[in-house]
């Protein structure tokens, strides 16, 4: 994906949510499954959260797994473009500055992808699109 996933995995360990010990379970189609050995472990991100369980049609898989988890949110690797699409980010950026009294690092630019045509719909604040009823 776009690396959201992480982003929420980082957030809740900012909360304290979830650590090391808390299990990162995914759901994949069996011809998806690949051996360990032909996922190189140098292709891994620093952002990249390991699964400790893959759960497929067929089978329960426990990876096992050596691969650390990422400690919290990885500012450094936030872009400016990201960070502008989520408001709770900006908020809690804005506090911890304060409180540490100096910048949290950036990531570098990027062009994001355009956001999917929603055809007008969503732009209600939640309450939906209204429709005539006639009796």
């Amino acid at each position: 994906g776009e690396g959201f996933a992480e982003l929420e995995y980082g957030i809740l360990r900012w909360m304290g949510a979830v650590d090391d010990s808390t299990l990162v379970v995914t759901t994949v189609h069996d011809s998806q499954l690949l051996p360990s050995e032909e996922i190189p472990r140098e292709k891994l991100l620093e952002h990249d959260v390991p699964v400790d369980v893959i759960v497929t049609p067929t089978q329960v898989i426990y990876t096992n797994t050596t691969i650390p988890k990422p400690p919290g949110i990885l500012w450094h690797k936030l872009s400016p473009q990201k960070l502008g699409q989520i408001r709770i980010l900006q908020q809690l950026k804005d506090r911890l500055e304060g409180e540490l009294g100096a910048p949290l690092p950036t990531g570098p630019d990027e062009v994001l992808p355009p956001l999917a045509e929603r055809n007008n719909r969503g732009k209600g604040k939640g309450k939906g699109r209204s429709r005539s009823r006639s009796r």
